[in-house]
């Protein structure tokens, strides 16, 4: 049951999102029948989610709705990244919970991901890119962010949507608060990411 309501309370939010993400996304925003995942709740999930979810405004529906369904989802990190570039500090202080996509989502559909992000805080995610579009919906903030590689992190609140267009070099620095975000790539959803070197 709280799984269908976070789904629900992604679908409001996705509704207010505006332009370029709202269309971009809402246009790729499907699901199947719900299907049974395998819990998964890790001890960087354990120490910085109660926290972000303290921090993050419940006038939100998708705040409260994330905090009765989290022990219910499949919370992994993404692997994908060489360590010694990505860094070990993002490496192993991070994860993330699809609800919607290929592989470990009670929804399952093809070249589609949805989900929440969880960075625990002080941790830069370094310059990366990535084939897929992406929307980043932080729902703790301010964080520190950069694009194209260039230039220093300027501080984004809560509740201001990112869009990545395709390979658009980005990076994060997250504040004292833990980072958590709902995410979506809207297609080449299991084309792997890459850490970009940069002067930054």
């Amino acid at each position: 049951m709280s799984i269908a309501a976070l789904l629900g309370a992604v679908r409001e939010t996705l509704a207010a999102l505006p332009e370029p993400a709202g269309s971009a996304v809402r246009a790729r925003f499907h699901h199947g029948a719900e299907t049974a995942v395998q819990p998964l709740w890790p001890e960087i999930v354990a120490r910085h989610l109660p926290a972000a979810l303290a921090a993050a405004d419940p006038r939100h529906g998708l705040v409260p709705a994330l905090a009765a369904a989290a022990r219910s989802l499949r919370w992994v990190s993404y692997d994908a990244y060489p360590p010694h570039l990505i860094g070990p500090e993002f490496a192993s202080g991070h994860a993330f919970a699809s609800l919607i996509g290929e592989e470990d989502a009670p929804f399952l559909v093809d070249d589609f991901n949805l989900g929440f992000f969880l960075v625990a805080p002080e941790i830069l995610y370094r310059d990366h890119r990535h084939l897929a579009p992406e929307l980043y919906l932080p729902l703790t903030g301010p964080h520190g962010w950069r694009f194209n590689g260039r230039g220093g992190f300027a501080p984004l609140p809560a509740w201001e949507p990112v869009w990545n267009p395709p390979m658009r070099i980005h990076a994060t620095q997250v504040g004292a608060t833990p980072f958590l975000s709902l995410y979506a790539w809207t297609e080449h959803a299991m084309t792997p990411a890459e850490v970009v070197l940069t002067d930054g």
